[in-house]
């Protein structure tokens, strides 16, 4: 091939990289694993994560993982794993942690250890102590450190209504490793005005609902979720893609986002209600997901 030939071979090699060269903003597919963390005399009563500044739609994120932990030795944050399914858009998200100041009646975190084998699935209740409530509750995988540990929760919410002494979590695992997934509920006794108010949804299989449900005139959210309703206990491929408090610093609302499985379902909406505790504070810590 003479010189001529191969310049123009070169150019058009050239031209085809840049036909499918990475776009200005930074491709989606990332994944994120971090916590909101409440001040200093509080303690956590509630959290989650949501993508903010882009109004609603289906913005093709899952929930790992998402739970309540100690920080020092405190009962302070909220931690959320979140995969971000856009593969051609960035997101920001919002992780929250509800607070309120400490001490708070009765409050503590109660952990259920339970082990899910590789490409397993498990759908479990954890249970407070007798005369105590659940604010808030997920789930999380313990013992092996901060990584990517291929989870989906699949339902997160309160164990019965309309109060509730346990947290209800569906989780698969995706790794083919088995994995020790930590349960947790937030437990305390029932605060003033303690409710939980449920919206059922008729979802069609393999469709998408995000939605805010609200509190009653003059209480404020502490926790919530999604879950299915009325088909007994199952896998039903259902996806939790956001839940978190509906607005800051103060919220009255939850917001949860789930893409149904391929089979129709009743899905509820939770969000656990109480009359604003002293000291309540959302906060909220800001990140990008590629």
């Amino acid at each position: 091939m003479n010189r001529a030939a191969l310049a123009c071979a070169a150019a058009l090699v050239s031209a085809a990289v840049t036909l499918y060269a990475s776009p200005a903003h930074a491709f989606g597919g990332g994944f994120v694993r971090d916590s909101a963390i409440c001040p200093t005399g509080k303690v956590v009563i509630g959290g989650g994560a949501q993508v903010i500044g882009e109004g609603s739609a289906d913005f093709l994120t899952v929930i790992q993982e998402t739970a309540p932990g100690n920080v020092g030795g405190s009962p302070r944050a909220w931690m959320t794993a979140m995969k971000n399914n856009d593969l051609f858009n960035s997101h920001s998200l919002g992780l929250y942690a509800v607070c309120a100041d400490a001490p708070f009646s009765g409050h503590e975190l109660v952990q259920r250890n339970v082990t899910v084998g590789g490409l397993g699935f498990r759908r479990t209740t954890v249970s407070c102590p007798a005369g105590k409530v659940s604010l808030s509750g997920g789930a999380t995988v313990v013992g092996e450190g901060s990584a990517n540990f291929d989870t989906v929760i699949r339902e997160s919410g309160p164990g019965n209504q309309p109060s509730s002494s346990s947290w209800l979590v569906a989780v698969e695992n995706n790794s083919f490793s088995s994995h020790t997934i930590a349960i947790t509920a937030v437990c305390a006794n029932a605060p003033d005005g303690y409710q939980i108010v449920r919206e059922d949804h008729a979802l069609i299989g393999n469709s998408f609902l995000r939605d805010a449900t609200s509190c009653p005139a003059g209480k404020v959210s502490i926790g919530g979720g999604m879950q299915v309703i009325g088909d007994g206990s199952a896998d039903f491929g259902t996806k939790l893609q956001e839940s978190s408090p509906g607005s800051t610093p103060s919220s009255t609302a939850w917001t949860t986002a789930m893409r149904n499985g391929p089979d129709a379902h009743t899905i509820g909406t939770f969000v656990v209600c109480a009359d604003e505790p002293d000291g309540y504070e959302i906060v909220r810590k800001r990140v990008t997901i590629n």
